[in-house]
């Protein structure tokens, strides 16, 4: 019997020590386990955080680089030199306000015409123009600007300087431009109006005037020939027919109708004698810029 007692304790103690030794084993692979379960995690978090830092620092360098690319942005002008997309507004604005001016004459000029038709705003034409005698100002310069370039004929033959710069006026009246031109004319006696285009009218006028003066220095006509009377008889003959399709033949006869008549004498000024002030004189630099629509008197 204590043989089976001890055998009995010595099985139990042996089942104790056995269940232990499970036990510690089990302790050990769960700790194992977790260990290599931290370590995976950090793994990851730093593989994540490489990857975070990588990315960040790819797209700072990107935005570097666009922001590097991209070209200075410079401030919006509103007045000297032009350029871009306000080029663009200022020629559609100075383009529609010809059409405008064309159309209604100064009197009854409209602003809100002009932005309709320039496809801007009001506020627009106002920033720069902020009336209308400052915008129509703007279109006269505008028309006389190219012709700063192109004075009136001198071949050397009055008849010829006639035919050739009538027949530049004929075609310049039926332009945008001529049309613009002839309403200002019409309205001349406007405060307004004359102060725009008053040089003008003067500057024109004594360029006209001395394409007569010097065909007389020339002798092509008699002395005392009256300039002005001249160019109004010329300038009635053709208007005669406004409205009808050019005719260089018919222009070339009127000339030399008129010609003949001044050839022999018929267009002296009174007694004979010319009058300081209405002999024509020698454009001066500035009076190139004389438009080409007629003599000064008529248009």
């Amino acid at each position: 019997m204590r043989a089976a007692v001890v055998a009995s304790v010595s099985g139990s103690t042996a089942d104790a020590i056995v269940g232990r030794d499970c036990d510690m084993r089990a302790r050990h692979c769960d700790a194992s386990e977790w260990r290599l379960e931290v370590a995976l995690s950090r793994s990851a978090t730093i593989h994540l955080w490489s990857w975070a830092t990588a990315v960040a620092l790819s797209t700072a360098a990107t935005l570097a680089w666009v922001l590097m690319s991209r070209p200075a942005v410079r401030p919006r002008r509103t007045k000297g030199v032009l350029g871009g997309r306000s080029n663009e507004v200022v020629r559609s604005v100075l383009d529609a306000a010809l059409v405008e001016l064309a159309s209604s004459g100064y009197a009854e000029f409209r602003m809100d015409e002009v932005a309709l038709r320039a496809g801007v705003n009001r506020t627009t034409v106002y920033r720069r123009w902020p009336n209308r005698m400052a915008l129509v100002a703007a279109v006269v310069d505008r028309l006389r600007m190219p012709l700063r370039r192109n004075p009136l004929p001198d071949t050397g033959a009055l008849e010829q300087d006639l035919i050739e710069a009538f027949a530049r006026r004929w075609k310049f009246a039926r332009k945008v431009e001529g049309r613009a031109w002839a309403r200002l004319l019409d309205e001349r006696m406007n405060p307004d109006v004359k102060k725009m285009v008053g040089e003008a009218i003067a500057e024109r006028s004594a360029e006209w005037r001395y394409m007569i003066t010097r065909s007389v220095e020339r002798r092509e006509l008699p002395a005392g020939t009256d300039e002005q009377l001249l160019l109004d008889f010329v300038h009635a003959i053709v208007d005669s027919r406004r409205g009808q399709p050019f005719d260089a033949q018919w222009l070339s006869a009127a000339v030399r109708t008129v010609l003949a008549g001044a050839r022999a004498g018929a267009l002296l000024r009174a007694g004979g004698k010319r009058a300081a002030a209405g002999r024509g004189r020698r454009p001066s630099t500035r009076s190139a810029a004389t438009l080409n629509s007629g003599p000064a008197k008529a248009r």
